[in-house]
């Protein structure tokens, strides 16, 4: 069996704990955020990461992502790793199609037109000029379009609908669905989001890290009282 072959994966084992060090005064200091007590193991399909500010969420996403260390404990996984952080940027001086253009060839280039299309982004107006909004548009599509590339994929993503209105979260939400074979999504979520389509949710709640069953989607009205 070939590496392209083999499922994307994310292994948390027991006894990882995630945090950052920081160095005051010659004196190294840990600070630990979260602690898995038993092993997490997220296939391909969507999951979500859910606890309140501050508490790891992107600590986690970055420590799956290899971008800082884990305290203790290694995570392990297989597939190509993206961490598609909110606060992406492009040149400002570029369209989203000549960013498009510059980063893929032409089979890939024809999803990511169509994706903006479905998305309704205007990908003629420079990168400089879009909204909030649009900019994060513009990194969603590179992420989805990058899974056009042979091999599984993981994408981590940051918050991905913080600056989308209903009908662009659905819009992507239904790019998603259509475009699930060979990835794994970990997806970090905001509160306001009332009903979270899933196959399984991580929670950060006082300094643990465990995993939830979810059967198809998760109210977060019933879920938001046990990260109090």
């Amino acid at each position: 069996m070939s590496h392209h072959d083999i499922p994307p994966s994310i292994n948390i084992p027991s006894g990882l704990t995630i945090g950052y060090r920081a160095t005051l005064l010659k004196e190294r200091k840990e600070t630990c955020l979260a602690h898995a007590e038993n092993e997490i193991n997220l296939e391909p399909g969507r999951h979500l990461l859910l606890a309140r500010n501050g508490r790891g969420k992107t600590t986690l996403l970055k420590s799956v992502a290899g971008i800082i260390p884990t305290l203790s404990g290694k995570i392990s996984s297989t597939g190509t790793i993206q961490f598609v952080d909110e606060d992406l940027r492009f040149d400002g001086e570029m369209t989203a199609k000549q960013i498009i253009k510059a980063l893929f060839k032409k089979p890939q280039r024809q999803f990511a037109f169509e994706m903006a299309e479905k998305i309704e982004l205007d990908i003629e107006k420079p990168y400089g000029k879009l909204s909030k909004g649009n900019r994060q548009k513009v990194g969603l599509i590179v992420a989805e379009t990058r899974t056009q590339c042979r091999g599984n994929h993981i994408l981590l993503l940051d918050e991905p609908f913080s600056g989308l209105d209903f009908a662009a979260r659905e819009a992507v939400d239904r790019v998603w669905s259509e475009n699930r074979d060979g990835i794994v999504r970990v997806v970090c979520v905001h509160p306001d989001e009332p009903t979270l389509k899933a196959d399984s949710a991580i929670m950060i709640r006082s300094g643990q890290l465990e995993q939830i069953e979810v059967a198809g989607s998760l109210d977060w009205m019933e879920t938001k009282e046990a990260l109090s």
